[in-house]
Order: C-alpha cells, then structure tokens, then sequence
C-alpha cells in the first residue's frame, strides 16, 4: 500500500497540544506508533484536537515518513486513539469539548472510551464480590473531621491521592504519632502528637513535613487539597525488604482479533524515601519474576503470579460491560508482606516504558502493535459494515 495516498485505514492519534519542535508530549511512542502502522497497513496521524479545522473538518497533523516527522493536513480520520494526558482542567475542559465535536461533527470514532477517575472506578468494581479481596477499603476525602476520625481507626496512617491524577502526583501518606505510640484513641490540637506528612506534590517532587499540632498539618492538607476530589484508603505497606515502595504493572490490551490478551507485567521499584513507585517519580523497572523470587518464599511467588494474571484478564471486560469499548488497561497492584496482593491503579491510558527498561522487548513491542491491530480490527469491520 502506498502511504502517501488518501487511505480509509488511517488512524489519528490524539495528543494535548504542547510548545515545542514537535507540540505533543508522546513524540517516541508515537513515533513507534507511525512505524507498526507502515508494518501492518495502517497510516498514523498525530495532532492535537485543537488543531482541527471545523470548516472543512480537515486537521494539520503530524506523520513520521522517511526517519522525520512531516506536518501536512489531512481529512479527520474515521478512527482516533486517544493518549491526551492533561496537565490542567482547563486543558482537559478546552480539548475535551474539541473531542466531543470531533465526534459528533465528522463522526469520528475512539478506538477505546477514557476511564472515569478511581472514585468511579472503585465503585464500579466493588459491587463485584470476586474482586472484594484485592481492593482497599476507599473513601472520598469529606474534610478534615472525617480525615480525623479514619486516622483513629488505621493506626498505620491514610494514603490520599486524586480521583483524576496519574503517575503518582498529588498523593499523601498521613500518620498520626502519639508520644512514640502507634495508636491512639483521638486526634486534637491538644494532644502532644505529631502529624507525620510524606508524598509528593503537584510536580512529582517529594515533600515531607510534621506538625506537633496536629491542626495545623490538617491546615496544610486543606490547602492541598483544595477544590480537587481525593480518595482516602488505609495506608498499606507494600514494601521490599529493604523498604522501598512497589508495585506490579500489568498491560491488557485487545489483541487484532479484537480479544483481550495480557501483553506484560514489570515490578517498579521507588525510592526508599518515596511513597509511590512510578517511573515519573524516579522509580525504575525490574523484571517481576526475578523479582518476586528475591522478595517471597517461591510457594507465594506462582500463586501470585497466577492471581494477577487470573484478577487482570478478569477485570477488562467487566469495566468494558459497564463503560463502553475499552482498548486496553493498565493495571497496578501493590503486594504486602504477607504475600497478598491489592489492586492500586486501573489506567485506561497506560505507560508502557516498563517493558524496554526491563529488557524483555517481546512485550515492548507488542504493546505498540497491539494498539495497531486492534484499530485495523475495527477499521476493516467498520468499513465491511458500511459498504455492505
């Protein structure tokens, strides 16, 4: 097929606009994108929805021919892949509604819906009682009193984090110190106790303070907080060894016959000091095999295994019966010290760096032609049913 003609297989790759040579923040996943799509038949297009003109429903896009990138303008595609990661509500607000006219001006469909944000999500899943074993008990954060009163009940502290956020920013571990105690039956400004405060901020940076008056740490979380919605759920310590923070990432993703297949699974490893493990937040990827073997005893290790595996192919399409299309999810799970896991993260955006940092390239570059194949999927099923 010859890519520099018009095509019906095309598929447009939604970014947030950006400054920059190239104004897209995936320039090398998309890159990847662009060459899978030459492989398999399928043109790529990148751009912005704000970049669309409305007039003619025509955009100037960016395609990567020839080892470069080009900006040239073409008709809006039948099918988009969306990847825009906001950086702030207006942003999301502004493309969000360019998304939405997209859709219902040029009739233009999504390879997969967005998620809703971990409150949603959490309440979704939790009317099924299979998954009730891997989930923390979650809250929304209802202000400071109830903050108080969940800190009386989980003497091991409260992790907050944002109904919307992603790679671990804006999250909070709290915890209450009573005179060196690990416990204590109430929290007031008059108690000699320390409020114990370690996360990080809106930029991914850590921060860490403690207050000896308790109300003026639940000031300073107030102010954190501000008008954004969190989520509250019992602090968990799912650490090695050696303290350091981890989690498990596992990819699903639909597969060219339109099935759900499990591409991959990587351990991330934090900080020691951090109370996430995501690679934006300076945590790196290892091989989870190897890894779970130098943390459990090896009975626990396949037993894991299976488990994630069994929860991550169960877990797709029961989202899927109640949003709509998904096209893929990534999956994060935490593991405690007794060897149980628990389910941290669903990302129907998800990384997929973990693969080439661990080395295991059978899984890195599956989890770019997927995305591909499936759109050819629907693209060739879309064009059968309105041709015929």
């Amino acid at each position: 097929m010859n890519m520099s003609e018009p095509s019906a297989l095309t598929l447009g790759v939604l970014q947030c606009e950006g400054t920059g040579t190239l104004p897209f923040a995936e320039a090398e996943y998309c890159r990847k994108l662009c060459i899978a799509g030459r492989k398999h038949g399928i043109r790529v297009i990148v751009f912005s929805p704000l970049w669309i003109q409305w007039g003619d429903c025509t955009v100037h896009a960016f395609v990567y021919e020839k080892s470069r990138w080009e900006r040239r303008t073409f008709p809006l595609p039948r099918l988009a892949y969306d990847r825009c990661a906001y950086s702030n509500p207006q942003q999301y607000r502004k493309t969000q509604a360019a998304i939405i006219r997209m859709k219902q001006l040029a009739n233009v469909t999504l390879l997969g819906i967005g998620l809703r944000g971990k409150w949603d999500i959490y309440r979704s899943m939790r009317k099924d009682l299979s998954l009730s074993p891997i989930l923390p008990p979650t809250r929304l954060f209802a202000g400071i009193s109830s903050l108080a009163a969940l800190l009386n009940r989980y003497h091991g502290g409260l992790f907050l984090k944002p109904h919307g956020g992603t790679h671990g920013k804006s999250t909070l571990h709290v915890r209450y110190r009573d005179n060196d105690k690990e416990k204590t039956d109430s929290i007031s400004a008059a108690l000699p106790g320390t409020l114990e405060l370690r996360g990080r901020d809106d930029d991914n940076h850590p921060i860490q303070h403690s207050f000896s008056r308790p109300q003026e740490g639940f000031a300073w979380i107030e102010q954190f907080v501000g008008k954004r919605r969190f989520v509250i759920q019992p602090y968990l310590s799912l650490v090695t060894q050696e303290g350091e923070p981890f989690d498990v990432r596992v990819l699903m993703q639909k597969n060219g016959n339109g099935r759900w297949v499990l591409t991959g699974m990587a351990a991330r490893v934090g900080q020691p000091d951090s109370v996430t493990s995501n690679l934006h937040g300076g945590g790196r990827a290892v091989s989870v095999i190897p890894f779970l073997e130098s943390q459990f005893e090896p009975n626990h290790v396949h037993r894991l295994i299976e488990q994630l595996s069994t929860y991550s192919e169960y877990i797709p399409p029961l989202l899927e019966a109640q949003y709509g299309r998904i096209s893929e999810i990534g999956l994060d799970y935490g593991i405690d010290r007794k060897a149980r896991p628990w389910l941290l993260e669903v990302n129907s955006k998800p990384g997929r760096s973990v693969f080439r940092h661990t080395g295991e390239y059978e899984a890195a570059l599956q989890s770019v032609e997927n995305p591909i194949l499936y759109a050819r999927h629907v693209l060739v099923r879309y064009l059968r049913r309105v041709s015929s």
